[in-house]
């Protein structure tokens, strides 16, 4: 790297203390991009990982902060995170993921070449050592469009210029539902960059646990779909109305679970996306289906209805690797 620009990349770690905490961070300092300032967020009510990272504390690069300002959680986490940088650049990293040696010189090096906002790479799963990103078997410009229309979905690492960032930050009234951020950040950086090789290890979940927490946060889950076809409705019927039917099937499902029905009935008059043959094939059913049925049989059903999510999810061309 041309050491004449050097800019400062902040790094964010949120965590609740697991024990994978320690190669995660070890994973940064590893890196061959020195020029880091590594945040660690403590969601724990006590500061409990402060013991865990005590050895660790002497690098003037890290800053250990605990989050007394948001709603626990990961999205609130992940703000108290934001609130501190101070580098040109950001990034998060899960304490149960590991990078690559190389993971931040790579992105940077490309976003500086190419005076990019945003630059993202993909990730391998930690048991398969598979890709867990779409992606077409090559590194090329990403439009705000694509991320819109879900060309690039999955897991990936990525760095952002701070300067797209703002004020803005992630909805802590949401369970997950960091999209709504992310796609803010797009749109004003309009294009960035995908990378094609791996630069993260991501750690695979349990796909039952997370079904189990969004149920249980159903309110908040509800919320994630609501706001993103609120906020970004209009750009996704314009520019890919199947999108808007596959957004809206899960928020529909939600909303019957926490009596927001008729508020999502409104959005589909608004948008008239019933104009369109895929909403009859695929959202329709499951709008009637929600109408009538007791809440205890909509959460079983969705919870069991794999191969028709994945169908639904298929709605979206072209289609990765």
């Amino acid at each position: 790297m041309n050491m004449k620009n050097n800019p400062k990349v902040s790094v964010i770690i949120p965590t609740i203390g697991r024990e994978s905490l320690i190669e995660a961070l070890e994973s940064v300092l590893n890196q061959t991009y020195k020029n880091l300032e590594i945040i660690i967020t403590d969601d724990t009510e006590e500061g409990k990982v402060r013991a865990k990272i005590e050895k660790y504390l002497s690098d003037p690069r890290i800053k250990y902060v605990i989050n007394k300002k948001y709603k626990h959680g990961p999205t609130g986490n992940k703000n108290n995170g934001l609130d501190q940088i101070t580098g040109e650049y950001f990034t998060f990293l899960d304490d149960d993921d590991v990078l690559f040696p190389n993971a931040i010189e790579e992105l940077l090096n490309c976003a500086l070449k190419g005076n990019y906002g945003m630059v993202f790479a993909n990730c391998v799963d930690n048991v398969k050592r598979e890709f867990t990103g779409k992606h077409y078997g090559k590194s090329e410009e990403v439009y705000y469009k694509d991320m819109l229309c879900g060309k690039y979905e999955g897991e990936y690492f990525g760095i952002n210029k701070t300067s797209l960032l703002g004020k803005d930050r992630f909805n802590e009234e949401c369970w997950g539902g960091e999209n709504l951020l992310w796609m803010k950040l797009w749109k004003r950086a309009e294009k960035g960059f995908y990378l094609h090789k791996p630069l993260r290890v991501y750690s695979v979940s349990n796909p039952d646990r997370v079904t189990f927490v969004m149920f249980k946060e159903a309110k908040r889950s509800y919320l994630n779909y609501y706001l993103y076809l609120k906020s970004f409705g209009e750009d996704i019927f314009n520019s890919c109305p199947n999108t808007f039917i596959r957004v809206l099937i899960p928020g529909f499902v939600f909303a019957s679970l926490t009596d927001k029905k008729r508020e999502m009935l409104k959005l589909i008059f608004n948008f008239r996306i019933y104009r369109y043959f895929t909403f009859y094939l695929y959202a329709l059913p499951w709008i009637l289906f929600c109408l009538v049925a007791p809440k205890i049989l909509i959460k079983f059903v969705w919870a069991k209805a794999t191969p028709l999510k994945k169908t639904i999810k298929n709605l979206i061309l072209p289609r990765g690797k």
